[in-house]
């Protein structure tokens, strides 16, 4: 069991990325589901991991492929998570990152059970259930072993201490019935993109 797969290895920050650091916490979530999951990026000397991500969707062949799997997007292809885990592969050079839909138990055993990370998008800035992603790492357990809490790496800083600083996301409880308003709402299932432990 893994009670939380980033223990012992530093948060990412999408405040301190180059390209697009107010939007950027998409690259970073996957910068760090990559990470976490054992998986090498080899960025070019001096670029961020998840700015090469941002690269590879801020391109023409990024913006190709969105058109390619939803014809007449006028939105970025870095708000797409088929998007981005269609650059997570690349960038790896094989498939690490499936996009999928999920019940929150099925979200829980592929951070618990397998030690898979996940990258979801959620109302954690906005209220709703989408506008910004975190890396889910873990889960916290009371003493008869129900899962009381997600533990998230959120790229933006702090959800329980409203954001005041962008630097402090690491091993972030967040109490589970709060997490699911946030991420899935009234749905039963929730769309994500599921990072596979290297072997």
């Amino acid at each position: 069991m893994f009670s939380n797969i980033s223990e012992g290895i530093k948060n990412r920050y999408q405040m301190l990325t180059k390209r697009r650091p107010k939007a950027e916490c998409n690259t970073t979530s996957a910068a760090m589901a990559i990470i976490y999951t054992g998986h090498m990026l080899q960025p070019p000397d001096d670029v961020l991991p998840e700015d090469f991500l941002m690269d590879i969707l801020d391109s023409d062949e990024g913006r190709a492929y969105l058109q390619s799997i939803v014809p007449g997007a006028t939105y970025n292809p870095w708000n797409d998570s088929n998007c981005i885990a269609w650059a997570v592969n690349k960038a790896i050079g094989k498939e690490i990152c499936k996009v999928t839909k999920v019940t929150i138990e099925e979200m829980i055993e592929h951070v618990w059970v397998k030690g898979n990370a996940i990258a979801v998008g959620g109302g954690f800035l906005s209220g709703g259930t989408s506008g910004h992603f975190v890396c889910i790492v873990g889960v916290k357990l009371d003493t008869q072993g129900n899962v009381t809490h997600i533990v998230i790496d959120d790229p933006y800083g702090n959800y329980n201490k409203g954001y005041v600083n962008h630097f402090d996301g690491n091993d972030i409880p967040i109490e589970i019935n709060t997490f699911v308003k946030l991420t899935f709402g009234s749905a039963k299932r929730k769309t994500v993109q599921v990072y596979t432990r290297e072997i």
